[in-house]
């Protein structure tokens, strides 16, 4: 029921409206009658009246005045004037305070029911419209977490409003951010990740954690990159802290700095270093650090990126060898293979977990432009490629063992074929794969010795032979190579 207020001078006009018009019958309340505008500010401050017949032209205070400093303080109340004929100036200048209903004096019943009526109907739709603002005003946060976990998961609506909307408010698609992903395998609730964010507020830099959102195991904090230093003290007491309620181990992994319109990539990222942990609790995982077991096994931007099926291959092979250094059994490798696949190709049949039957699939889920389809050199290349990184880290491939124990072609042929499509001879491609490869496992771990580095590329366990051919390479020794890293400014490992 509507709060009525009537403001009128004239008494006989002001009692009679008061005691003769059934005002319950039209859902409304009469709260009170005032003689002139002081006397009706002063109980619009008492009664918060919905509705004020407000007469123009009184003593004291006009109803135009009693409008004006009304509508500062109440600018939710609806006011009809009352007014006389010859009195339209006045009843313009309301309608220039905002006023948009209005009766003619005298008033009769059925006029006041009319005007009553849109009155009421205006009050019930700014209500209407009040409560959609203060939905609004409530799933703007739940909004805004699903957009970000939409973009997480390369799900957004590519150009949408909504979409184009949290991107601008955060500074465009190129701002530079970080995404941390926490994880907990018995899953959040949405509590959980409310206090999570609540916590990692309170420990970085203020206005440094951007967005939160989540879904089932994991939850996702999008930070701008001043977090980064502080990120390890933070997540180390969030975990001393969830653990007053939770047992169950929480992780995270945070992401190499990357654009705003990048966050697929960052995911893939947080999630490959999770998979790396093996469901056990840790420090932070940084992708791209230095330290061993932290750094990435894919470079799945690299993978996706790779311009031909020899690069493929070498990318999908520094995986294969970092799983081989940190001594992954086969299981695990199995699992890490399945885990690549599904970051790099979603939802798509596993194909064969081996080296080249991940390479296949994803030659020609990526299209790369030399598929041999049946360009039957180009089938030839592939094969011999395949057989290089097949036993790359077999000390006794050589030519004589590619031509006759796997491609069964004469040395001559193979040697001739391989130099006429690449411009290289194909011993000296063999050594170049195998110090690269090598090199990109220094930069994993700085702290794997020579002999472990010959053993996993293929030469003799010495180390000797494999130190020529790595300062032939590169200029420098492994030795000089591992200081050149570890002097790196830690923001460049």
């Amino acid at each position: 029921m509507y709060k009525l207020l009537i403001v009128d001078d004239e008494e006989i006009e002001r009692e009679g409206m008061a005691h003769f018009i059934p005002w319950e019958e039209q859902g409304i309340q009469l709260v009170g009658t005032a003689w002139n505008g002081v006397q009706g500010l002063e109980m619009m401050e008492r009664l918060r009246p919905d509705i004020v017949l407000v007469d123009v032209k009184m003593p004291v205070m006009s109803g135009l005045e009693m409008i004006r400093q009304a509508r500062q303080t109440f600018p939710d109340v609806v006011y009809v004037i009352l007014s006389g004929y010859g009195e339209y100036e006045f009843t313009s200048q309301a309608m220039e305070e905002g006023v948009r209903h209005y009766l003619l004096k005298p008033c009769d019943e059925k006029r006041i029911r009319e005007v009553l009526d849109k009155v009421k109907a205006e009050l019930s739709e700014r209500q209407a419209q009040a409560s959609k603002d203060r939905d609004a005003r409530v799933l703007l946060p739940h909004a805004r977490e699903q957009i970000f976990c939409d973009l997480v998961l390369d799900r957004a609506q590519v150009g949408s409003t909504a979409t184009c909307h949290f991107m601008e408010r955060l500074g465009g698609e190129g701002r530079p951010v970080l995404l941390a992903t926490v994880r907990l395998t018995r899953g959040f609730d949405y509590l959980e990740r409310f206090v999570i964010g609540n916590i990692m507020t309170d420990l970085l830099p203020t206005g440094t954690l951007l967005c939160t959102g989540g879904q089932e195991q994991d939850t996702f904090l999008l930070l701008d990159p001043a977090a980064g230093a502080g990120l390890e003290q933070a997540f180390a007491r969030l975990q001393v802290e969830f653990r007053r309620f939770e047992k169950a181990p929480l992780q995270a992994a945070v992401s190499a700095p990357g654009a705003l319109g990048g966050l697929p990539e960052l995911y893939r990222q947080t999630a490959a270093l999770l998979a790396l942990g093996g469901g056990e609790e840790t420090g932070l995982l940084r992708y791209g650090g230095a330290a061993a077991g932290n750094g990435p096994l894919f470079d799945y931007r690299a993978i996706q990126n790779a311009p031909d099926y020899e690069q493929l291959l070498l990318e999908l092979y520094t995986g294969l060898a970092k799983m081989q250094l940190r001594g992954y059994g086969s299981d695990r490798q199995q699992a890490l293979w399945t885990l690549a696949w599904k970051l790099l190709a979603a939802d798509a049949p596993l194909p064969e977990l081996t080296l080249c039957g991940v390479a296949r699939a994803l030659a020609q889920r990526l299209a790369l432009p030399h598929e041999p389809r049946n360009d039957r050199a180009a089938l030839q290349m592939r094969q011999i490629y395949e057989a290089v990184y097949d036993h790359l880290a077999d000390p006794a491939l050589n030519l004589l063992k590619l031509a006759r124990d796997c491609l069964f072609v004469s040395e001559d042929h193979l040697s001739r074929m391989f130099s006429r499509r690449t411009g290289t001879r194909l011993t000296h491609f063999i050594e170049s794969r195998r110090v690269e490869v090598a090199r990109r496992l220094i930069d994993c771990d700085p702290n794997v010795t020579n002999a472990r580095l010959a053993e996993l590329v293929g030469y003799p366990p010495d180390g000797r032979y494999f130190s020529r051919v790595f300062r032939k390479q590169f200029g420098m020794t492994p030795g000089e190579y591992r200081e050149k890293i570890r002097n790196q400014p830690a923001d460049r490992q």
